[in-house]
């Protein structure tokens, strides 16, 4: 029972070969096809698309530019507003920057000043003793 369908299946896959195989056109075959497709299709290319008049062609055609031209310019936008925002931050971050260097200077001010006068009265002191 095996082996009778493996024939079989041999025997179908054979005729199907045979089927599938390539074979030439009958001669006038394709001046036949051709003589049945209207001449508007025939020449047709892939801008002819069926019975669409040509003004609908080129007003889909500028309704296409106008939306690429558009989308430029909101790009162009979009990065204007990203640079203004990444400018704003800019100067956020050396405003902070300057503010911590003032403090810091003006910390270092008042501890210098104060170590300054410790010195001068251990000075004076020293003085003192030495007289």
């Amino acid at each position: 029972m095996v082996e009778r369908e493996g024939v079989e299946m041999d025997e179908f896959e054979r005729e199907l070969r045979e089927q599938l195989r390539a074979r030439s056109a009958p001669a006038g075959f394709v001046d036949g096809v051709m003589a049945r497709v209207p001449e508007r299709t025939r020449r047709g290319t892939w801008w002819s698309i069926g019975n669409v008049a040509p003004v609908w062609r080129w007003a889909v055609a500028a309704l296409l530019v106008a939306g690429m031209v558009a989308g430029g310019v909101e790009r162009d936008r979009q990065q204007r507003i990203a640079g203004e925002r990444a400018r704003e931050q800019v100067l956020l971050a050396l405003q902070i920057t300057g503010s911590t260097l003032r403090d810091v200077q003006q910390k270092i001010s008042t501890d210098g000043r104060r170590e300054s006068g410790q010195r001068d009265a251990g000075r004076n002191t020293r003085d003192e003793a030495v007289r």
